[in-house]
């Protein structure tokens, strides 16, 4: 298959739609992430069950789900709810740390957690998602726990390593090393998980693995090119985002890279003087530049990537089933159709 093929009758997203449904196990996961939110503080309690209930795409989840049913689990095991609901506790625990961080007001149009209950509680509440994550993955196989213990810490140096532009000049190769970390590295943990607990061969395993990473870095490139072309309705929160941070994503470096006057002048000064006018000024320049289709042209460059690396486990793998085989590759196109 190929991530051209986008132009075929039936969108990517019609057809995850038709797959996701009735998804085996999906229901299940949700179900065992609420179970989580328990506890005998209820400032702990409420904070998740806010943010979980603004809504998401669920992706990561659905991966792993995805990725288990096109090898051949149709019916999800117990270990593999438990992993892609621990994954999904992890990418929310790292979610209400980032608002925090980032300073970021809004969160899918609602205010975000630490605005609401504060700083210190939403700060214990991301802690306490994550010892329930690890309260899950610590029960399944040596294989998993080491594999998401390595997810971990890769996306907390991701983190890290997010440098504001003004502090530090990052290329385009160490901003592409950030997303592997910060976002790719769950991505790969739901394939590598779903590919172990299906098939456990390694063949299949070290290339859905690749799967999984190309397809996250691929999906935050398309979240920076979205940061500067999508409306506040469709985003769920202001366009320019990344600009007014000064965020070392891959369209900030490549308009910096690009020799622009107004990417110097907003990007390498931590604050400047009547800033949403300048955002507005990057924004028009971005949109009617070449810098949004060079960083589209890199992602579908990881898309494309993820679809080698799914099409060589796929033939390795002896139970594999087309219905889901054909939503994996949707979902690799969606990563790209959210432009269109």
């Amino acid at each position: 298959m190929s991530v051209a093929s986008s132009q075929s009758s039936l969108s990517a997203k019609a057809i995850l739609a038709e797959r996701l449904v009735n998804l085996p196990g999906m229901s299940a996961v949700e179900e065992l992430i609420r179970s989580k939110f328990e506890s005998d503080s209820s400032s702990l309690q409420e904070i998740p069950e806010y943010l979980f209930a603004l809504g998401g795409k669920r992706m990561r989840p659905m991966l792993t789900l995805l990725s288990a049913a096109a090898l051949g689990m149709r019916t999800p095991s117990p270990r593999l709810i438990e992993i892609a609901a621990g994954i999904e506790l992890i990418h929310m625990a790292t979610l209400l740390h980032d608002d925090i961080i980032d300073k970021s007001p809004i969160r899918r149009h609602k205010q975000s957690a630490f605005l609401k209950y504060g700083v210190p509680n939403t700060l214990l509440a991301g802690d306490f998602l994550l010892v329930r994550a690890f309260s899950l993955c610590a029960r399944l196989d040596r294989h998993i726990i080491d594999a998401t213990e390595q997810a971990c810490v890769e996306l907390t140096e991701g983190e890290i390593e997010e440098i504001p532009l003004f502090r530090a000049h990052l290329n385009v190769t160490e901003v592409l090393e950030i997303a592997r970390k910060k976002t790719a590295a769950l991505f790969r943990l739901a394939a590598e998980s779903a590919a172990f607990l299906a098939v456990g061969k390694e063949p299949v395993l070290n290339c859905f693995l690749e799967f999984g990473e190309k397809l996250g870095v691929a999906f935050q490139i398309l979240d920076d090119v979205l940061d500067v072309i999508s409306t506040e309705d469709l985003l769920g929160k202001k366009a320019g985002q990344d600009l007014l941070e000064r965020k070392p994503s891959v369209v900030n470096v490549l308009w910096l890279e690009s020799g622009s006057e107004l990417s110097k002048r907003l990007l390498t000064e931590p604050q400047l003087e009547g800033e949403d006018l300048f955002v507005a000024k990057a924004l028009a320049e971005l949109r009617h530049g070449e810098t949004i289709q060079r960083a589209r042209a890199l992602a579908i460059k990881y898309a494309r990537e993820a679809e080698s690396a799914l099409d060589a486990g796929l033939a390795q793998a002896p139970n594999k089933d087309k219905a889901y085989s054909t939503a994996l590759y949707a979902l690799i196109r969606y990563t790209t159709e959210r432009l269109e």
